[in-house]
């Protein structure tokens, strides 16, 4: 029934004949049940009165990755963006959920793990199988956080989790993200919903984890601006007429591990228990993915915006679609195992039957492309040798599409304070071979089309890194050697750099307190060999500084102002229509040199409830309206300065 249905004539436009479409309803009534039940069933008989919550991620290698949580952390509340969290310089259109680029360069995505590359420019967004959260409460847990703007731009979000486990052994989380801004300018606005359901259940030997994603993107593109010298922007008239894009990913994903070894008796609190000495574990994933984009216009030959209409002249609908059925089997040492042996390991067999859709024709051909694609994952990996860690690594296509394909790796960490933990230094390495993105080869479209037979791009990365967690401290160095670079040039193609390039970066992170008063500070320091190429800021810094105010530990205050920085540097453009960032290379496209300074205030009310109010970019109060508008993006400004509002609250039940 599986294959059949995966098997089946992909139609864009009929959304109700995936597999998803026909389990939406189940999976409400599901989430409904589970909603609703007892929540007394989800305490432990023991210590029930102290909550613990622990959250983790699920890798790609099914190990468990716990993520740093705290509701309850007023430091650095008010930095809610994504962008902001991600990376602290992001170029994007002018606008929250749009499409951005981090212009630091190793903070870009990682293409050797693409699945759709349309997905690239909003996947800080995104929620997906690899980011779902998994979570253990011993009672039932809540947490809201609505953001708010002035009307004129009306940036909204909302993050909602629930969590609570039905037993001690089986939990289910919801979580909920929305964000929505009108913008400051006309056709502008942008939306995005993203649902998350997760469940994990753990019994003795046996472990499972369920999630589900969607997530739907709507935004107005405007094309930019023509004039940004002296101009009344809110009443411009935008660069392409009626034109949107949205997108849809959905991803669904089951994992199942098994464990084998001994149980061993110990005696817990005058009761004999058996606890599992695990050696070797088994593992299966199976997950559907789903994931299409349609691009909209009304543009014609008189708009100028485009040059070329393959095949509609006063109109455009252009649609691509992706859908994957993934299987993998792993085989991997366990604790005791890596306790007597001194090493561990893990072999994984990834089988992917998928199907890409993209209109040859327009609405005559069809261009339809199936591949049944295999890799190979296998690492090797010390355990408990004098503290230090070593890792090596390689992943390997031997059929599909990415035939060939291949990554290998080794990391080296040596943990270096006894009494500081986590304080070490590390040594990563990695040499990377890789063919082109599909659409990269081919792609079509009402107003670009490409057939290329791009040779595999060659990537050798290095980098080095010292972390004294206790002083706040990080210190990164990085380079990569690229051969073969693939990019989008100034005539929104994409074309294959046969030369080699090269890209180095230092970056620094260093917090201090004295007393009440708290300064944090990060700067990077970069260089491209060709900026013609890969342009970037050769430095990128950011610094924050705020004061502690605490009123009879009823009310915590933070008080202080944040500091973007970079140098000048060519900026990048942005084609709605292919869906990526590209370069001009044009000398007097340039961006950068312009400080963005926010004033914040952070306010936790007993211990549930945390607000913020924020006003950003103030330096644009001050700045000469017949200048020409700061921008990112070329031709898309930046956002002048507003005033925003958020506010938290969590529920231990």
């Amino acid at each position: 029934m599986i294959f059949k249905l995966i098997s089946k004539k992909f139609k864009i436009h009929n959304k109700i004949d995936f597999f998803f479409g026909n389990c939406r309803k189940e999976l409400f009534i599901i989430l409904l049940v589970l909603l609703f039940s007892d929540p007394v069933k989800s305490q432990h008989d023991a210590d029930s009165l102290k909550n613990v919550l622990k959250v983790w991620n699920l890798k790609d290698d099914f190990a468990e990755e716990e993520i740093e949580y705290n509701d309850s952390s007023l430091e650095m509340f008010h930095t809610v963006r994504s962008d902001e969290k991600y990376s602290i310089l992001t170029s994007n259109l002018g606008n929250i959920g749009s499409a951005s680029i981090s212009d630091i360069y190793f903070k870009r995505y990682d293409r050797f793990n693409n699945q759709f590359s349309f997905n690239e420019p909003y996947f800080i967004y995104l929620k997906n199988s690899r980011n779902s959260a998994y979570y253990n409460t011993r009672r039932p847990y809540t947490s809201i956080m609505h953001t708010t703007s002035s009307k004129v731009r009306d940036i909204q979000t909302i993050d909602f989790t629930h969590t609570q486990n039905i037993h001690p052994d089986f939990n289910f989380a919801l979580n909920y993200d929305f964000v929505s801004s009108k913008g400051q300018y006309l056709d502008q606005s942008t939306k995005i919903n993203s649902i998350g359901f997760t469940s994990n259940y753990k019994k003795e030997r046996y472990f499972a984890y369920f999630s589900y994603t969607y997530n739907k993107l709507f935004n107005q593109n405007s094309g930019g601006y023509i004039d940004t010298i002296g101009a009344d922007l809110e009443i411009a008239t935008p660069r392409i007429l009626n034109s949107n894009t949205s997108l849809q990913n959905q991803d669904l994903s089951f994992t199942q591990i098994y464990k084998l070894g001994k149980f061993k008796n110990l005696s817990y609190k005058d009761t004999i228990i058996k606890v599992l000495e695990p050696k070797i574990s088994i593992s299966h994933n199976i997950t559907f993915q789903r994931k299409y984009r349609v691009y909209k216009d009304e543009e014609d030959e008189s708009g100028g915006y485009y040059q070329n209409f393959n095949y509609q002249e006063d109109a455009t609908n252009d649609s691509i679609g992706y859908k994957a059925m993934v299987n993998k089997i792993k085989i991997g040492s366990e604790e005791i195992f890596e306790k007597n042996k001194k090493f561990g390991f893990s072999l994984i067999i990834d089988a992917k039957y998928y199907e890409i859709f993209n209109f040859k024709r327009y609405f005559f051909l069809e261009n339809s492309n199936t591949f049944f694609e295999n890799n190979l994952y296998g690492e090797i990996y010390s355990s408990n040798f004098k503290k230090l860690y070593l890792k090596a690594y390689s992943k390997y296509y031997y059929s599909g599409y990415r035939s060939g394909d291949f990554r290998i790796g080794g990391e080296a960490k040596k943990y270096i304070f006894k009494n500081i933990p986590n304080s070490y230094i590390a040594l990563n390495s990695k040499y990377t071979k890789q063919k082109a993105d599909y659409f990269q080869n081919n792609f079509y479209s009402n107003h670009y089309n490409w057939e290329n037979n791009f040779v595999p791009i060659e990537t050798i990365d290095l980098s080095m890194s010292f972390n004294i967690p206790k002083n706040h401290f990080n210190l990164n160095v990085a380079g990569t050697i690229i051969n073969d670079y693939i990019y989008f040039d100034g005539v929104k193609r994409p074309v294959q750099y046969d030369l080699g390039l090269s890209v180095i970066s230092v970056s620094a992170s260093k917090n201090f307190q004295f007393k009440r008063l708290h300064l944090h500070n990060k700067i990077v320091w970069q260089n491209s060999s060709d900026d013609n190429i890969i342009s970037l800021p050769v430095i990128a810094a950011y610094h924050s500084t705020y004061f502690i105010l605490n009123y009879n530990n009823s009310l915590l205050v933070h008080l202080g102002f944040d500091i973007y920085y970079s140098t000048e540097y060519k900026a990048a453009s942005y084609n709605p229509a292919i869906g990526h960032f590209y370069f001009e290379n044009d000398p007097e496209q340039m961006t950068g040199n312009y400080p963005n300074f926010s004033v914040f205030a952070n306010l936790k009310i007993k211990r549930n409830v945390l607000l913020f109010f924020k006003y950003s970019n103030i330096y644009s109060i001050f700045s000469n309206s017949e200048e020409k508008k700061p921008v990112h993006v070329n031709h898309y400004p930046i956002y002048k300065g507003f005033f925003k509002f958020g506010v938290r609250w969590t529920f231990k039940n």
